[in-house]
């Protein structure tokens, strides 16, 4: 799908293009959402610009992934987005910077998208005036881009916090952690831990893409109000990376607690099955001398000699706890 962005005073009106329609006027922002290949066609035909194909997007070295082609700038960075599961990921996009024209490759929907073209769309937004251009659109984007990054982070830091109070904050009425909890933790935890993952490359990706921006702002004679956009947007994106490490951090301490608990319960559980062992070894002694089948074992005929062995056996038992307890090993 083509979508075609014009000026309008102050907002951008959208229009789908149609096959066969010619090079739009006043064209400052293409938009190419799962494009086929007459699309493409039909878009280098405007733009006289190369489009990158799915393929090409996704085998593109990070290294390679800056560069002109013919008078135009090609940016491509990896961009959170949600998956029909609800679940999050990452996907390239490509930016070709065409002239005063941005034209934008994607085969994802981040909702950044979304909410950067419901924000244009509508007079007094703020972004868009008349002299605006591809280079405008494209800091747009990617200061929509950064602010859902800081609103995911924002739920994955109050999810964190959600699993540090049930580990720390338990009290004494509450029912032991059992091996179901301990599973479901270390399940959510790690989830958190693989999706800051996917922010961070993200993160990465827009920020080496802010750096190219800046050198090709330097080489051309943009405004100072441009380059001035770029550098706060490069402090956002660093801010937001040096949170995800803080984040991080957080979630290893968190596994490691989780999993340093899990040893506690296992040597507690063991433990217990010690002390059983040690205490049912004195009344099994007892019982397996009076289980021997000897002729002369003068209790055997004594009427108080059956509830001695069970006296001497109880006490056995309960000697060896009551020193335990007594040195603190219990």
């Amino acid at each position: 799908m083509i979508t075609i962005y014009t000026l309008d005073g102050d907002r951008l009106v959208s229009h789908i293009a149609q096959a066969g329609d010619p090079a739009p006027d006043n064209a400052v922002w293409i938009d190419l959402l799962n494009p086929t290949h007459e699309e493409d066609v039909q878009t280098e035909s405007w733009t006289k610009a190369s489009i990158p194909t799915k393929e090409d997007m996704i085998e593109i070295e990070e290294s390679s992934r800056f560069y002109a082609d013919n008078g135009s700038q090609y940016l491509t960075a990896s961009i959170l987005h949600s998956t029909e599961n609800k679940h999050h990921s990452i996907a390239p996009i490509t930016f070709i910077l065409t002239g005063p024209m941005l034209v934008t490759v994607r085969y994802s929907e981040p909702k950044a998208f979304a909410l950067y073209i419901s924000r244009v769309s509508k007079a007094g937004n703020g972004l868009i005036n008349v002299k605006c251009s591809g280079v405008t659109i494209l800091l747009g984007i990617i200061e929509a881009v950064t602010d859902r990054i800081a609103d995911i982070l924002e739920g994955v830091a109050g999810d964190i916090d959600h699993n540090s109070f049930a580990i720390f904050r338990r009290s004494e009425k509450d029912r032991p952690m059992t091996t179901k909890n301990f599973r479901d933790s270390l399940t959510r935890i790690g989830g958190q831990g693989a999706f800051l993952s996917k922010i961070r490359e993200s993160i990465a990706g827009v920020s080496r893409l802010l750096v190219y921006m800046t050198a090709i702002t330097d080489q051309n004679t943009y405004k100072k109000e441009t380059r001035a956009w770029i550098k706060s947007l490069e402090r956002d994106t660093q801010s937001l990376s040096t949170y995800v490490d803080f984040l991080s951090n957080k979630i290893t301490f968190l596994l490691d607690t989780v999993v340093g608990l899990i040893s506690i319960e296992q040597n507690a559980i063991i433990k217990i099955f010690s002390v059983a062992a040690v205490a049912f070894m004195p009344p099994t002694l007892v019982a397996s001398i009076y289980g021997m089948n000897f002729h002369f074992m003068p209790e055997l005929d004594k009427v108080w000699g059956y509830p001695m062995a069970l006296g001497v056996m109880i006490a056995s038992a309960v000697i060896p706890l009551l020193i335990f307890k007594k040195k603190g090993w219990l």
